[in-house]
C-alpha cells in the first residue's frame, strides 16, 4: 500500500510538470498592458474644448496550435476604458453616499467589458493558406484598407510571388433575408480585394484592386486600385504608394474620384541618428461636377498618418491631427485634396532611450471656397516625442502634438490650434 501511495504521488507530480510543458507547446500568449494620460486643448479646432483624463487597456492575444499547419487565434481587449468615466467610484464615498460601483467592481455598468477584435482559424499548406473569421486585413501601407473584418483571406504562394484574395462581410443591413415581398432595403454590403505581392532581398512590391458591392438603394460602390513598394538602397530606405479611386454613390448621383501619392525616404546618417522626408499629394474634387474625393474604405483607415509614423504612437494620434491626411482641410471644404511635405529626425544615444520630432506643412490641392469667397489655407503640424525603457519590456512614452490650420483672417472662422500631450506606460509580454 505504501509503495502504491508513493507511486501514485510520483505519477501525479509528473503530470503536474508535464501538463504545463504540453500546454506551452500548444498555446502561446502575448499582449500589452498600457496606461495613458491625455491633456488636449482645442479639440476639433473650432472651440476651446480642453480635456484631461487617463485611460487603460489590457490587450491579450492567444494562439492555439491545433496541428503543425492549423492554428486558432484570438485577440481581445479587457476592461478598456477611461478612468472616472468607464471606471467610476471604486467604492469611494461622497457626502455619505457611494459615488458609483463598489470597491470590487468599479466599472460604470455591469456590462461585458471584453472586446474581441480578432478570432480566426489559420490553415497553412505548402502552396496555399486560408484564414477564416474575424481577422486583420490591410492593403499597401494601410492608406486604402486597415481593418479588423469578418471574412476570408486565401493566399496562393508561388515564391517570390504571393497572390491574395480577400472577402469581408460589411453588413447584412436590416436582416439575413435579402429579398422579400415587403419593400424594405435589405440587401448586403460586401468587400472584395485582390493583392499580388512580390518580395526579394532588396525590394517588396504590391499591386492591388478592391471594391465595395452595395446592393442597397444607396449603391455605395467605390473602387480603388494601387501600387506600393519599399526598397533599401544602402543606408536609405524608400517607401511609396500610388492609389486611384473611382465608382459612385447616392444611386449614381455622386461620382467618386481620387489620385493620391505618398513617398517617404529615411536614412541612417550617423550612429543612432536617422532622418527622413515624406511627400503627400492628393487631387481635390470639383464640387460643380458632383464629384467626391475618396481616400480609403474604412474609418479605421485613419491609422495611416505620416505625423505619427515611425514614432512610438504610430496609428494612435491621427484622429487628433488630421482625420484624413489626403483631405486634411475637410473642416473647411470636403474633397479639397492636399500637397505637403514632412520632415523627421530620430536620435537614439542608447538602446533604452530615444527621442525624435516630425514637422509637416500642408496646403489644399483644390481652391478653398468659403461663403463664395476664395480663401488661402495652409496647415502646420509638429510632433515631439520621447521613449525610455524603464524595465524589461516596460517603456515610458511621451508625445506633444501641435496642429494649426490657418485661413484668411477676413473669414473670421476663429480656428483654434490643437495641442495634445500624451504619456503612456506600456508593458509587453
Amino acid at each position: 500500500m505504501k509503495r502504491f501511495t508513493i507511486l501514485f504521488i510520483a505519477v501525479v507530480c509528473a503530470v503536474m510538470f508535464i501538463a504545463p510543458v504540453y500546454a506551452d507547446d500548444r498555446v502561446n500568449l502575448s499582449g500589452e498592458f498600457r496606461v495613458r494620460g491625455w491633456d488636449i486643448s482645442s479639440q476639433n479646432y473650432t472651440n476651446n474644448a480642453d480635456s484631461s483624463y487617463f485611460d487603460q487597456r489590457l490587450r491579450m492575444g492567444t494562439k492555439i496550435n491545433v496541428a503543425d499547419n492549423v492554428s486558432i487565434q484570438l485577440r481581445a481587449d479587457w476592461g478598456e476604458g477611461v478612468w472616472g468615466s468607464d471606471y467610476t467610484g471604486g467604492g469611494f464615498v461622497n457626502d455619505g453616499a457611494i459615488v458609483a460601483g463598489s470597491a470590487a467592481r468599479p466599472r460604470k455598468a455591469f456590462t461585458n467589458t471584453i472586446d474581441v477584435d480578432r478570432a480566426f482559424v489559420d490553415i497553412k499548406q505548402e502552396w496555399w493558406s486560408l484564414r477564416a473569421g474575424q481577422q486583420y486585413m490591410g492593403l499597401g501601407v494601410n492608406q486604402v484598407l486597415d481593418a479588423n473584418a469578418t471574412g476570408f483571406k486565401f493566399d496562393l504562394n508561388f515564391a517570390p510571388v504571393v497572390t491574395s484574395v480577400l472577402y469581408a462581410k460589411i453588413s447584412e443591413d436590416t436582416g439575413l433575408i435579402d429579398d422579400n415581398d415587403v419593400k424594405v432595403d435589405s440587401e448586403d454590403q460586401d468587400f472584395y480585394a485582390l493583392n499580388v505581392n512580390y518580395t526579394c532581398d532588396a525590394f517588396t512590391g504590391n499591386v492591388f484592386v478592391a471594391g465595395l458591392n452595395d446592393g442597397t438603394d444607396t449603391d455605395n460602390s467605390p473602387i480603388m486600385a494601387g501600387i506600393q513598394g519599399s526598397a533599401k538602397l544602402g543606408a536609405i530606405t524608400l517607401l511609396s504608394e500610388l492609389d486611384f479611386a473611382t465608382g459612385d454613390t447616392n444611386d449614381g448621383d455622386t461620382d467618386y474620384m481620387g489620385t493620391q501619392f505618398f513617398l517617404g525616404g529615411y536614412a541612417d546618417v550617423a550612429a543612432g541618428v536617422n532622418i527622413g522626408a515624406e511627400l503627400v499629394y492628393a487631387l481635390g474634387a470639383d464640387p460643380d461636377d458632383n464629384e467626391m474625393q475618396y481616400s480609403y474604405f474604412n474609418k479605421w483607415g485613419d491609422t495611416f498618418g505620416p505625423m505619427d509614423m515611425n514614432t512610438p504612437f504610430a496609428g494612435e494620434l491621427n484622429g487628433y491631427c488630421f482625420v484624413d491626411v489626403f483631405d486634411p482641410f475637410e473642416i473647411l471644404q470636403d474633397s479639397s485634396g492636399v500637397q505637403g511635405i514632412l520632415f523627421q529626425a530620430k536620435y537614439s544615444p542608447m538602446d533604452i532611450f530615444s527621442l525624435g520630432a516630425k514637422f509637416a506643412y500642408l496646403q489644399p490641392e483644390e481652391d478653398i471656397v468659403v461663403n463664395t469667397i476664395d480663401a488661402d489655407a495652409s496647415a502646420i503640424s509638429c510632433n515631439v516625442w520621447m521613449k525610455y525603457t524603464i524595465a524589461t519590456n516596460t517603456e515610458l512614452w511621451l508625445t506633444y502634438l501641435y496642429t494649426d490650420i490657418d485661413v484668411d483672417d477676413s473669414l473670421d472662422l476663429q480656428l483654434e490650434a490643437q495641442k495634445v500631450l500624451v504619456s503612456q506606460l506600456a508593458i509587453k509580454f
